[in-house]
């Protein structure tokens, strides 16, 4: 099945997502507000996701949106999963690591089949269809070849505080990682971080919550960059549902070692 038509919608949707974000970074009239979770939410992501919902329903209206902030449901087979900003908290403090993140997932299977990131600061647009290749801004994307986590950097993000289900200690797992000879990040955006696994420049990623948002684009691209993506178990996941979190690596043999981290920094 071609995809072609959803790519280029997500692609200038991504586009659209990208203006917004400029228009209120560092913005006085940026209006964050707290959620529940004590997390920030800003009038740019209510905007991004109120436009992703439009748009799927004019251009596709058999699919729906599952979205971080809001959603809309219907009973096609396809479900557009938006972070409008993944990252919110550097974004509403001036800091450039947020992106949009958008992936088209199949409800049959759970299964990601299209994928773009926005990072409008750099203006790095990724894009990535299943059995076609991931791409930043058109040049393919592949995975690092290394094989152990000496001098490599992995991005270690948990839950919120608040969610009941954690999945792991983030300082336990930072101070395992660095055990490895690694450097650990935490910048606060999986997606932002996630598809850099895609791209070589990190060597995996070690994500404690289970949102699908977060991941659902991400994970198609380190798929289709040659890497590994399951839950911090080791088990495949759904990307149209929370699940035990996730974990991206470019092979097996760096997959079993953050497998490894990630069981020994059990709450």
């Amino acid at each position: 099945m071609s995809y072609d038509k959803e790519l280029i919608f997500a692609k200038e949707l991504a586009q659209e997502a990208g203006e917004i974000m400029h228009r209120y970074f560092k913005s006085e009239d940026i209006g964050t507000e707290w959620k529940e979770d004590n997390t920030p939410l800003t009038v740019a992501d209510i905007a991004i996701n109120d436009l992703v919902i439009d748009r799927v329903k004019a251009e596709f209206p058999s699919h729906a949106v599952l979205g971080e902030e809001s959603s809309f449901e219907n009973d096609g087979d396809f479900v557009w999963v938006v972070d409008p900003i993944d990252g919110t908290v550097p974004f509403a403090l001036g800091m450039p690591f947020s992106t949009f993140s958008l992936g088209l997932v199949n409800k049959k299977d759970g299964q990601p089949v299209v994928g773009v990131l926005y990072d409008p600061q750099l203006d790095s647009l990724y894009s990535v269809v299943k059995d076609g290749g991931a791409f930043l801004n058109d040049k393919p994307l592949k995975v690092t070849t290394n094989t152990t986590l000496i001098r490599g950097c992995v991005s270690v993000l948990s839950g919120n505080t608040t969610d009941e289900t954690q999945y792991l200690k983030q300082g336990t797992c930072v101070d395992l990682v660095r055990a490895q000879g690694a450097t650990a990040l935490s910048l606060q955006s999986q997606a932002y971080c996630g598809v850099r696994v895609a791209s070589g420049e990190l060597v995996g990623s070690i994500f404690g919550y289970g949102a699908p948002w977060d991941v659902a684009a991400t994970s198609l691209m380190v798929q289709e960059a040659g890497g590994i993506v399951t839950d911090l178990y080791g088990n495949p996941r759904r990307y149209d549902q929370f699940a035990a979190g996730s974990i991206h690596a470019p092979n097996q043999e760096v997959l079993s070692k953050l497998i490894e981290i990630v069981s020994k920094s059990a709450p």
